[in-house]
């Protein structure tokens, strides 16, 4: 009788542990993406803040590529090359587009569970002040 039970909770252990794993490995994989999603868009939220204090078109993008670098730094794996920055005006405002490549080594990227995407693009727009 004792190895019948035995038996069963091992047949039912190999039924369930892989969707148990499956379930966990589809929340971290989603748990980080969502992470870096929103780091992304806060990075483009800060560029665009740090973009109307610039005084041309020129110092405007350098200085939204600067706040977009110092925010995304703490993202581990961030590299510049792995982030485009991408900056446009109008007369009433600015708006920043940041565009992030997940690196080839990073959880997301696991083939276990499939992840939502492995590009995460995010968007700004800030008023510029009236003269």
């Amino acid at each position: 009788m004792a190895r019948s039970e035995r038996a069963a909770a091992i047949v039912e252990m190999a039924l369930v542990l892989p969707l148990f794993l499956a379930l966990l490995m589809g929340i971290l994989v989603y748990g980080h993406y969502f992470m870096l999603a929103h780091s992304v868009q806060q990075a483009a939220n800060d560029g665009a803040r740090a973009a109307i204090t610039g005084l041309d078109a020129a110092d405007r993008r350098a200085v939204a590529t600067r706040a977009v670098d110092r925010s995304m730094k703490a993202i581990g794996g961030f590299t510049p090359a792995t982030r485009s920055v991408a900056v446009t005006e109008t007369n009433e405002a600015v708006t920043v587009a940041v565009t992030y490549s997940v690196p080839q080594g990073s959880f997301i990227r696991s083939s276990f569970v499939p992840s939502p995407g492995n590009v995460i693009r995010a968007s700004a727009t800030f008023e510029l002040p009236v003269d």
